[in-house]
């Protein structure tokens, strides 16, 4: 619909006298957008849907806008779709919407101030927005059914000038936009560009019949210049992908390093407190034994002094062994994972109060220096977890093999994780440890599963024969 047979169409929204009854920041959500775990980018939708719209500009450019607004409709699987573009005739005044598809399809040729609503937010601000229920500040809009529960806007621009906008309407809580939905949303805003000029060229075409031909030759270029534009997109998302697959496996390689790095950092440390500091400490411990026995003779407060001393020793060298286990416990090189396991439990058992059992064949055997580190760390980073999370004052590990595999099920009785946290982690959200956890897993080709309810929450992790080897206690 052009803007001379919208401005002859009753607009059914009375904003005659606008005024609102909250403030703009509280129907503003923009920064949900990227707190929301984002979709993955489909590239060959987005290209399908180019290609698409080039065609539709070459073969019926008449409809090119609602066209668009039908592409962004089933793009984005939302319920409502469209175009506000800014009047001319009476200064940029107001916006007017030439092309709408979905529930709100009825509504087209209508359309809202320039200076208070949406759409001129947008245009202020110069910056993708995201709403919900807007009707609360732009009370036009509450005669309109159904209600927007979000709405996700994006300006476009004629040579370097926004028009307006281009916007995707969810009326429910089924459909939540986030940060993929924005890129999407402009780089489809690129096209609308382009099919806005077609759009105004069109406009003139109606008052200039003569120029027709002129007019058909233009719109064959400029559908032959998009189609190349789709082709360039597609290489340079072609390209993007390999980049990005490149970056990412650098990533995991420095993720790896310094992993190693850290462990062999805690290993130098642990030692450096058993063995130079653990002297130290010994040394001192008898130095004092001494004093007591010296000043038994004569200077009892010395004695007491000497005594409490003894024990202030005694609980650091009981801080430091504890600290050197925890940093790296000698026992996994020593005698294998079985035992650092049971020992690491006890000391936790002392610490917190949380009684753990270890299933585990005594007939086990040993595993590569690195796997039983990981299956190690791992077990320490889930029960820190229980501790300070779950609230529970037990939990259950198994180890064991079946078949070619490594298992490892660390589980507990504990509150357990809200849906949400849960989604998050197992699309390879969350914090330092989960991702830690990840990591090491995934360096030895393994598989991590987090499952949690109201009863618990449990943690599997298998290995493949691959990487299952043995070895000797290291030095």
């Amino acid at each position: 619909m052009s803007e001379s047979n919208a401005s002859q169409k009753r607009d059914d929204l009375d904003t005659s006298s606008p005024e609102g009854i909250v403030p703009l920041e509280s129907v503003l959500c923009t920064e949900e957008l990227h707190r929301r775990p984002p979709r993955p980018p489909d590239y060959e939708k987005e290209n399908r849907a180019l290609s698409v719209l080039a065609r539709a500009l070459a073969e019926s450019p008449s409809t090119i806008l609602q066209a668009l607004a039908d592409t962004i409709l089933s793009v984005f699987e939302a319920d409502s779709a469209g175009l506000s573009l800014l009047t001319t005739h009476d200064g940029g005044k107001r916006f007017y919407w030439p092309a709408i598809a979905g529930i709100w399809k009825p509504h087209i040729g209508g359309g809202t101030p320039r200076d208070f609503g949406p759409c001129g937010d947008v245009l202020d601000r110069d910056t993708p927005l995201l709403f919900r229920h807007f009707e609360l500040r732009y009370t036009y809009f509450l005669p309109v059914t159904p209600p927007v529960e979000e709405c996700l806007l994006v300006p476009f621009y004629i040579q370097g000038k926004a028009v307006g906008t281009i916007w995707a309407i969810a009326h429910d809580e089924r459909r939540k936009f986030d940060a993929e939905d924005e890129r999407l949303l402009q780089s489809l805003g690129t096209f609308a560009s382009s099919a806005y000029q077609i759009h105004t060229s069109l406009d003139a075409l109606t008052l200039e019949m003569a120029e027709r031909q002129n007019t058909e030759s233009a719109l064959r270029v400029l559908a032959n210049t998009l189609e190349d534009q789709v082709r360039d997109r597609t290489g340079q998302l072609e390209q993007r992908n390999t980049d990005i697959l490149k970056q990412s496996e650098q990533l995991r390689e420095v993720s790896h390093s310094l992993l190693q790095i850290q462990d062999d950092e805690r290993r130098r440390i642990a030692r450096e407190l058993h063995d130079s500091l653990g002297q130290v400490v010994a040394a001192l411990g008898m130095n004092l034994g001494t004093l007591s026995k010296h000043a038994e003779q004569g200077a009892t407060d010395l004695v007491t002094i000497a005594d409490e001393g003894q024990q202030l020793v005694q609980q650091l060298d009981h801080e430091m062994r504890t600290m050197s286990y925890l940093l790296y416990p000698p026992m996994l090189d020593e005698t294998g994972l079985p035992n650092a396991l049971s020992c690491y439990i006890r000391g936790l058992k002392d610490r917190s109060g949380i009684d753990t059992a270890l299933i585990i064949p005594e007939d086990f055997g040993r595993l590569s220096g690195e796997m039983e580190l990981a299956i190690f760390r791992v077990v320490q980073e889930c029960l820190t977890n229980v501790h300070r999370h779950s609230g529970s004052t037990n939990a259950l590990i198994r180890v064991g093999r079946e078949g070619d595999r490594v298992f490892l099920e660390v589980e507990d009785n504990g509150k357990g994780m809200s849906p949400e946290k849960l989604l998050q982690i197992q699309s390879q959200g969350s914090g330092v440890g989960i991702r830690g956890m990840r990591e090491r897993v995934r360096q030895l080709n393994g598989h991590l599963d987090i499952q949690s309810n109201a009863n618990g929450t449990k943690v599997s992790i298998t290995f493949p024969a691959a990487e299952v080897g043995s070895s000797k206690g290291k030095a």
